[in-house]
């Protein structure tokens, strides 16, 4: 996949030490994700509002065990969105360099469409994050959301900043 972005804390406004280096002497934790596009029938994208940090997220999350980057996106629309999906495309790669968390993470991004679309999905409760809220938005309007909020959290500044960057490579 292609590499879309590094994200630094520099750049989130989170430290002031160069984007060239690292934290030396701890052990850092590689963590490897996935995020969706996720359209439905009427080509809205599936957005989760996490109201406990003030931003907007993709479906998406980490793998389990030996799933495949496309097992793992397949699980989390089904926990996320209580639906079936069809993963008709990837979009890239974005690395984030949590230093604080001492996190060095890999998102990969993927394109898909609900299939069971003779009910508009629902979330379960399982894999979900407390307080957060699904919604369905045109592809601009979920950009537009996106930029409208000013993330609270620390994890919350580097998701914004991930997903907008999935959203606006798909948007071009």
């Amino acid at each position: 996949m292609e590499l879309l972005r590094e994200i630094y804390e520099r750049e989130l406004g989170l430290s002031g030490r160069d984007g060239s280096s690292r934290r030396h002497g701890g052990n850092f934790w590689m963590r490897r994700t996935v995020r969706g596009i996720i359209f439905n029938a009427r080509y809205e994208v599936a957005l989760l509002h996490i109201k406990n940090g003030n931003y907007y997220k993709l479906p998406g999350g980490g793998l389990k065990g030996s799933e495949s980057l496309e097992m793992a996106m397949q699980r989390k629309v089904r926990e996320e969105l209580d639906a079936k999906v069809e993963l008709t495309d990837h979009i890239g790669l974005v690395i984030e360099y949590r230093d604080e968390r001492e996190l060095l993470q890999f998102s990969y991004g993927y394109v898909g469409q609900i299939l069971n679309t003779e009910k508009e999905p629902e979330r379960s409760e399982e894999g979900i994050e407390p307080g957060s809220v699904l919604s369905w938005h045109s592809l601009k309007d979920a950009i537009g959301l996106m930029e409208g909020k000013k993330p609270t959290t620390y994890e919350g500044q580097f998701i914004q900043e991930r997903d907008l960057c999935f959203l606006k490579q798909l948007h071009r």
